[in-house]
């Protein structure tokens, strides 16, 4: 009876050597996958209509941060509450006038917004940096901050799915975020 248990412990010691020796090589071997995996490929988005900049996962951390604390509240997801029919694509961004597909002509309309034609100012109702009642968030940025959140918005428009919705969405289905 006795060598019979020893032989069974001893069995069992062994499985369990090789169960450990297989977990650990998978995961040595996933682990050796997994900063290719986990480093996000950032697109290169436009500085200006003649150069492109190649933000770091950090600054769009930090852009994201800033675009939730001063955008996200009419552009939740890129869609625009006020106006679903002007939202953050980049198709969206690149008709209006002037172009607002680059991270220069985003960061001046957020300090001088203008209809969708170009036509009139948004100064006394888009939020801006110029308005010293409202919004003061926007007023405190810095030209790095707004080039950030531009940056995060470029960004987000080429690589994630459904930003800014459809044209056919409506308010109703964005009314958690009034």
């Amino acid at each position: 009876m006795f060598s019979k248990s020893f032989s069974l412990q001893k069995a069992l010691a062994a499985a369990r050597r090789r169960l450990l020796i297989c977990i650990l090589a998978l995961g040595l071997a996933g682990f050796a996958g997994w900063p290719a995996l986990a480093a996000r490929q950032i697109p290169p988005v436009p500085l200006s209509p003649t150069e492109t900049i190649t933000f770091t996962e950090a600054q769009l951390a930090r852009g994201k941060q800033l675009f939730n604390k001063t955008c996200a509240q009419c552009h939740v997801g890129g869609q625009t509450l006020p106006n679903p029919d002007v939202t953050l694509k980049l198709e969206d961004l690149a008709g209006a006038t002037p172009p607002r597909d680059n991270v220069l002509a985003i960061v001046d309309y957020i300090k001088n917004p203008v209809t969708y034609d170009g036509v009139e100012s948004l100064v006394e109702y888009h939020p801006n940096t110029q308005l010293l009642s409202e919004y003061p968030r926007l007023r405190n940025l810095t030209e790095e901050d707004l080039k950030l959140i531009a940056g995060y918005i470029l960004v987000q428009a080429k690589t994630v799915p459904g930003w800014g919705g459809t044209k056919s969405e409506s308010h109703s289905d964005l009314s958690a975020y009034l």
